[in-house]
């Protein structure tokens, strides 16, 4: 089984777009570090004292991660990289080069024999002050194949312990780039020493499987992106390797069960996921319903809030919605928790039997929770950003399932030091919302409970396809 080293340039790409802030990129990287990627590639250090600070907060930070940055086209560069990476726990240096005439005439102003001797002397600087020095050939796929392996050799003799291979243009099929690097380890011996890897952009939309023909042929490392869609979706790539790691022969570390939790945090941060927004809206509470409204109308807006209901579902929903309106008009967050506890009532697949809970500001958030499934007990812990959040990650280290996690809220119940709460968790799978509710003065088991709600509805009706 071959390891596949996974590099995210999300924070690359996303700097080029001057989408993202301080903050937002903080937030990714350590969402990064968490999911186990191999490498966070940075953008390169602009003019902006901004840019050398972020680095410097990165490399405090990140601790399971490499940190790779790219050092532009000068020592000088290369210096002020170095000066900003060095207290990484595992820095990296990136020399990336375009290697096309028309790429190293534009962007770098240089002839191709130039060209040479800026690879060798970057990659020689680098290599004297990182141990780990990338060398990336940008445009790998426009350029002239003997001027590429010439640019090759002349970095590895250099000192570069990795090469990327790209096609940035987007433009090989799987089996045209999987030929591409074949002959590139034909014509290049040394190749064979260094650690390979290849970033596919995604203009054809086959970008993960140009990925995997790469791996076949003798490529170690792949260059992802968490968001985005320029370059083959981290999602993707574990998806494959998920499905068909056994036949391939290929496994990665990336946390697959946690990455979509991650993304949905992520879009969260950043705000690029509108349907998180759009799912959002209809919990204001300024909209309500009353005894007065028809079915037809209490229907509509638990559409509204994501729901696809059968009629029987729906009928119940109505009848429990016409005890609480004859008391008081019922906002949509109510009309929420009302479905959560009314429809799709299931059988407990999954039933909780006891947690412990360490939570504390100056502690790793911990959750160890014994769940009985089918008569059997089963044990998950979990570490989370949060006590909930371990708790929820300690079900899915049961369970050995992940769904999208759309919303998660607590509402009082009662008032008081020893208010009850309750928890409504909606998940999402297969584009259908399952919600479940948790009542207890203890809003984690609260919590707890409204997942395995939600959860028990989806493996109930995954069981009865």
């Amino acid at each position: 089984m071959k390891k596949i080293s996974i590099t995210d340039i999300t924070l690359r790409r996303a700097a080029e777009g001057g989408t993202l802030g301080f903050k937002e990129k903080l937030e990714i990287a350590k969402a990064l570090d968490q999911l186990n990627v191999s490498a966070i590639e940075l953008a390169p250090l602009g003019e902006s004292k901004a840019d050398s600070i972020f680095v410097k907060t990165l490399a405090s930070l990140i601790h399971n991660t490499a940190l790779s940055l790219p050092v532009g086209l000068t020592q000088d560069g290369a210096r002020r990289s170095w000066e900003a990476l060095r207290q990484a726990d595992r820095p990296r240096l990136v020399v990336d080069v375009p290697v096309s005439s028309v790429q190293m005439e534009y962007i770098a102003r240089k002839k191709p024999e130039q060209m040479l001797d800026t690879i060798k002397a970057l990659v020689e600087t680098c290599a004297a002050l990182c141990p780990d020095v990338e060398f990336c050939a940008t445009d790998a796929s426009r350029a002239e194949i003997g001027y590429l392996c010439q640019a090759i050799e002349t970095a590895i003799q250099a000192g570069a312990g990795s090469v990327c291979i790209c096609d940035t243009a987007g433009i090989m099929l799987p089996d045209e780039f999987g030929a591409f690097l074949a002959d590139l380890y034909e014509k290049i011996p040394a190749l064979k020493d260094v650690f390979v890897k290849v970033l596919c952009d995604d203009a054809l939309e086959l970008a993960g499987a140009s990925a995997v023909r790469a791996l076949r042929v003798g490529a170690c490392g792949v260059k992802t992106c968490l968001m985005g869609t320029t370059a083959p979706q981290l999602r993707t790539l574990c998806g494959i390797v998920k499905h068909k790691g056994d036949a391939l022969k290929l496994y990665s570390a990336v946390k697959v069960t946690e990455l979509e939790r991650t993304l949905t945090r992520i879009r969260r941060v950043t705000g690029s996921d509108t349907r998180e927004k759009e799912a959002a809206a209809p919990q204001d509470d300024s909209v309500t319903y009353d005894a007065q409204d028809s079915i037809a109308a209490v229907s509509e807006g638990v559409r509204a809030l994501g729901y696809d209901l059968s009629e029987e579902d729906l009928a119940k929903v109505y009848e429990e919605f016409l005890r609480l309106a004859a008391k008081k008009p019922v906002s949509r967050r109510e009309l929420d928790a009302i479905v959560a506890a009314s429809a799709m009532q299931v059988p407990a697949a999954y039933t909780l039997e006891s947690y412990v809970i360490n939570s504390g500001n100056i502690i790793t958030n911990t959750a160890c929770l014994r769940l009985s499934h089918n008569g059997l007990s089963q044990e998950g812990l979990s570490t989370g950003d949060g006590p909930i959040d371990a708790a929820f990650k300690a079900i899915e280290g049961v369970t050995g399932r992940h769904y999208e996690l759309e919303d998660f809220h607590i509402d009082a119940v009662t008032e008081g030091k020893e208010a009850i709460g309750r928890a409504i968790v909606r998940l999402r799978s297969e584009g259908r919302l399952y919600s479940g509710s948790g009542v207890s003065t203890d809003i984690v088991s609260a919590a707890i409970r409204a997942y395995l709600g939600a959860l028990n509805k989806i493996v109930y009706e995954e069981n009865e396809q």
